[in-house]
This record gives structure tokens, sequence and C-alpha cells, in this order.
């Protein structure tokens, strides 16, 4: 019996009359993430994607890859096997014996409505096949052992295991956006939940190098690199803030210094995302935990931008932030020491609940501030990442 990979999406196939464009969009991305593999027969076959394997295939990295893949639900690899349901019995039989299980269940999935059994008929014959020869209960709420029976197409699979999926859209398929990347455990995160909404993502990383060291510089682009692996290609835009933040120091007042940072980089990333032709910023703010994140000093950062600011961890807690951190593995990185361009020369109490009046009095008077941030653009670096590597 041949083996193949059978992959399933779930909310793709609520999209009606445009599942033909999220499906071809999640097809391309699977074919992105094994391009190393050579691997070029994927085929949507009645709602699903079917991956013939040939026999030297590395199971065990392609499954790896496939766990990566924004838009898949699950994914297992079966066996076809042989319509006729005395040979399929036998067939399904001799890859359960070698099994150590104390219960089973047969769960058939009959697409193929011309096919003469129902599920409930290859259900019982499959599974008193089984019971007879092994002498194992059947239990169909909480078994060892399921049997995944599929039935379409005049085609039948079956396998033993199903591995999950990230679910969600496939990325590229609701557009681009910039996330403000810093080396900490939010923003990572935060740009992960929203490839999880299909959207493709580009860095962008403030840092306040020579007055501090290159860490938070060299983490991000590890960070990125690290997150690329669910979108295949990205670029992370590196921008040096260390002139801008001394002529803040020079003549603001101190507790308004972290806010003004903020609408500097606000307004540089925006000017990046309309340069790639993004729609929306992200940013790894969750609600009351850090001074810079209260409602009041959310709203006076977010007024210097047109775009959309999309937060996804705005509800998160810290907790729950870092256990999807060790999940997608960007938490080692982002504990790594760095000095955030955001903490330099900030006091000990910064303003928590700012007048946005004041703050754009503070703003103001700052020299030469259209310049500065035009010369940031202009000395900014782009580093483009590649997954797999070429």
């Amino acid at each position: 019996m041949n083996k193949t990979i059978i992959i399933h999406y779930s909310e793709i196939g609520l999209k009606k009359g445009n599942r033909g464009y999220f499906e071809h969009k999640l097809r391309d991305n699977i074919l992105r993430a094994l391009r190393d593999f050579n691997i070029d027969s994927l085929k949507i076959d009645f709602g699903r994607f079917v991956l013939p394997l040939p026999d030297d295939a590395p199971i065990e990295q392609i499954n790896q890859r496939l766990s990566d893949v924004v838009g898949i639900a699950h994914f297992s690899t079966a066996f076809e096997a042989s319509p006729d349901i005395d040979v399929l019995k036998e067939q399904v039989f001799e890859h359960v014996a070698p099994c150590i299980f104390s219960s089973f269940r047969v769960l058939t999935k009959r697409a193929d409505k011309q096919y003469p059994l129902t599920s409930v008929e290859v259900n019982k014959i499959v599974g008193e096949r089984i019971h007879t020869a092994l002498n194992v209960p059947a239990n169909m709420k909480q078994p060892d052992l399921t049997v995944f029976i599929e039935i379409y197409n005049k085609k039948v699979f079956f396998y033993l295991n199903r591995i999950q999926g990230l679910g969600g859209l496939p990325v590229t398929s609701s557009g681009k956006v910039v996330s403000l990347l810093s080396s900490g455990i939010d923003s990572p995160v935060a740009s992960y939940r929203i490839m999880l909404r299909g959207c493709h993502v580009i860095f962008v990383h403030f840092h306040s190098f020579p007055f501090t060291d290159k860490a938070s510089y060299h983490n991000a682009i590890e960070l990125a690199t690290r997150l690329c692996r669910f979108q295949y290609s990205a670029k992370i835009y590196l921008l040096p803030l260390a002139k801008l933040q001394e002529a803040i120091i020079a003549i603001a007042p101190p507790k308004l210094r972290l806010l003004l940072y903020r609408r500097a980089m606000f307004r540089l990333a925006e000017k990046v995302a309309k340069k790639e032709g993004a729609q929306a910023l992200i940013t790894g703010e969750s609600l009351g935990q850090v001074a810079s994140q209260t409602l009041e000093n959310i709203n006076a950062i977010s007024e210097v931008v047109s775009l959309p600011v999309f937060r996804p961890l705005i509800s998160f807690d810290k907790e729950v932030i870092v256990a999807e951190a060790r999940k997608i593995g960007t938490y080692s990185v982002s504990i790594e020491p760095y000095d955030d361009c955001c903490s330099f020369l900030v006091p000990r109490n910064p303003e928590t609940r700012a007048k946005i009046d004041d703050v754009r009095a503070a703003e103001s008077i700052i020299e030469n501030l259209t310049a500065l941030e035009n010369e940031i653009l202009q000395s900014m670096e782009c580093v483009k990442i590649q997954f797999p590597p070429e």
C-alpha cells in the first residue's frame, strides 16, 4: 500500500464562493514549506489535500514542517486501501495488530455516497475484525487507539494517528502588515497571532546603538528568523533611534520621554508600511502591562498614525503570552540580555495617564523632528530572510 499524507483544513471550508482562493493559498504555502524535499505533487481533492510520498521520504521532518503551516487543521500519514470491504478490513488489521492498546474505535468518514456501505456499517465490519482477533473492547469516547477511514472519490484511505495543525487562515491570504518587533517576549507572539489570521508580517525593529550595544539588533533578527518558518519569507527593517532620542532627552519632560519615543516609532513604522504596501501596524501591547500601555497612553501614542493599529495580545495576561512564546520557540531568544531602546534614559516613574495636549506640546518644541525621522529612514537597514534557507 502506498503512503500518502492527507491534510485537512477547517476554517477555509466556511468560505463558500471564495474557498478556492484560500485553498490555493494554502497549497502554495505547503509547497513552500516542503520545497527542499522536492515535493510538487500536492493535489486538492474533495476538500482535502493529498500528498503522495516516495518510499524514502523523511516523514518526521515533513510532519514537523506541516505542523507549522498556518491554515492546516490536522494531517495524517495514511495508507491507500482497497474499496472492497473484505480486503480493507484485513489491510487495516495488518497495521493495527502490532499496536499496543487496551481499547479502540473505528471512525469512518464517507464523502462518497456511491460507496455501497454506510459509515456505520464500515465501522462495524472493521471493528468486529479487530475485536474478534485481539479480544480488545471498543470504546467510542476515550479509546487508546482510533482507526480513521476516509472514503471519497472512489478512493479509500486509513490511518492510525492524527497530528494537530495550527488552524487559522493561510499566510498572505489577508494581506500585509508591519509589526513593531522588540527583542522582548510580547511582540513576537503578537506577530505570530496575526499570521494565524492570514497576514504576511514585515518586521520593524528600533535600536539605540551606539548608546547601547547591538544585542537587541541581533536578537530581533533571530526572532524574525524563527517566525519566518510560519510565512517562509520575511523582511526586517532595523532603524537607529539614537539621534532622535538625544533630541527628545535634551528638551522634553522626563515623564513624557517614553511616549515621545513611541510616537516617533509609530510614525516611522507607518512610513515603512506605506513603502511596503502594508495595511496595518501590529504591536505586542497588553492593556495595563507597563506604563506605556494604559488606555490614556495608548491613545496618546496611536493618534500620530492613520493606519489601523492591531494589538492581538491586548487582553492576554503575561503567563498566557509566555506560554505561547515557549510554544513557538521565541521565548529563549526574548529572555537573552539586551538594552531596550524604549528604556534608554527613561525615568523610574514615567507618565501613566498622559494628557494628549501635554504630549503634543512637548513634541512641538523638539527641533528638526521631521528631519531627524527622515534621516532615520535614510539610514535604516533591511535584512531579508528565507525559510527553508536557500
